[in-house]
């Protein structure tokens, strides 16, 4: 397994986009910690994998997706839900959008006698998220203690 720092063909930041190559399986992965996007070599045009993406993704992810030319691969906007960290996720529309830090918060008593909450003790705090701009995702991560420098 190696780990290549890279150009993202994305935001073409060069200092926080990385590959993964897993050399035995021929399959690489991708994240910018830039702009927040991510793909795999499996994410290719008609590809079951990218179908199976977008059937588990929102309208605003299928909408901001992008196509790598260079690598012939999707890319998509990054959910990265950390449990007890919290989630990172995008929200808004295609040309406005923001990415949000949902962190996780202690059920009040009352909200732990709530049938929905049956069995938790803490809960995603999506009404409270903090919101990044487009190219913030890396400040979302390190305020959501996952990443200090890269």
């Amino acid at each position: 397994m190696a780990e290549i720092k890279m150009t993202c063909p994305h935001c073409l930041d060069n200092n926080n986009c990385f590959e993964e190559k897993i050399d035995m399986e021929n399959f690489s992965s991708y994240i910018c910690f830039n702009c927040g996007f991510m793909s795999n070599s499996t994410y290719k045009r008609g590809s079951e994998a990218v179908q199976k993406m977008e059937d588990s993704s929102t309208e605003l992810m299928r909408e901001i997706k992008f196509f790598d030319y260079d690598r012939e691969i999707y890319w998509f906007p990054t959910i990265l839900n950390m449990g007890k960290f919290g989630m990172i996720y995008p929200e808004g529309k295609k040309n406005n959008w923001t990415w949000k830090l949902a962190e996780v918060r202690k059920l009040t008593e009352e909200e732990m006698k709530d049938p929905q909450y049956e069995g938790h003790e803490h809960t995603l705090d999506i009404e409270n998220a903090t919101e990044y701009g487009q190219h913030e995702f890396l400040d979302a991560c390190k305020k959501m203690g996952i990443v200090k420098d890269l």
